[in-house]
């Protein structure tokens, strides 16, 4: 079957405005427009970023966005506030799941919902861009295929690779941070995994004492 495509790669039956959301997460996730028009969750991940965000906001971030891009500039050129809803959309893009905010950012948002961790929908973890990075697959999900745990996977592509693919080879290029963090200086609720697995040690977690007589328990 053909799909009939735009001058931009885009399938041509795509509403303009859901276009332009994917086009101008490309450079926010690292991934082609085409890849993540195939997740089919852009629509999903565009209004759950409205209703998160709320609709006002989020128009002000998009339009500073697309500005940044239009200028050669990355999230880090973004405000304090739109920095912290470019990283939401890129773990959603990734996860599935839109992020608790920064306290402050919540804040300056003036979010009229709940400021917790939240899944999108059931099929937007099986869709999520973290098990491509690797080539894996979900649990439960989608399985590779019988004998392809003996197949090598492909080797990973070089930074100048991926920006040919992504048409960015002329953008200028920036990396990294201004200054190195260490891991024990991102807060915890930035990093994966359940919170106990992040803050304590299996080693750490104290024993549950023996139920003392009612004698010993008098003071």
């Amino acid at each position: 079957m053909t799909v009939r495509t735009t001058e931009k790669g885009e399938p041509a039956d795509v509403p303009d405005e859901l276009a332009e959301f994917v086009r101008y997460c490309v450079p926010l996730t690292g991934f082609a427009a085409f890849d993540l028009h195939a997740t089919g969750m852009a629509r999903l991940y565009l209004d759950t970023a409205r209703h998160q965000v709320g609709e006002q906001a989020f128009t002000t971030f998009w339009t500073a966005w697309k500005e940044a891009v239009a200028q050669d500039q990355g999230p880090q050129d973004l405000s304090p506030v739109h920095q912290e809803v470019a990283r939401a959309l890129i773990y959603l893009w990734y996860t599935g799941a839109w992020p608790r905010l920064a306290p402050a950012a919540h804040a300056d948002l003036r979010r009229e919902v709940a400021n917790t961790e939240s899944v999108a929908s059931p099929s937007a973890y099986v869709e999520g861009l973290v098990w491509r990075t690797f080539h894996g697959h979900p649990a439960g999900a989608k399985p590779p295929g019988f004998g392809t745990w003996a197949v090598r996977p492909p080797a990973p592509q070089s930074a100048e690779e991926l920006r040919t693919g992504l048409g960015l080879a002329d953008v200028p290029y920036r990396t990294g941070l201004p200054d190195e963090v260490s891991p024990d200086e991102i807060p915890g609720r930035l990093l994966p995994g359940p919170r106990v697995s992040r803050h304590v040690p299996p080693s750490a977690v104290p024993t549950a004492d023996a139920p003392g007589t009612p004698e010993e328990s008098t003071p």
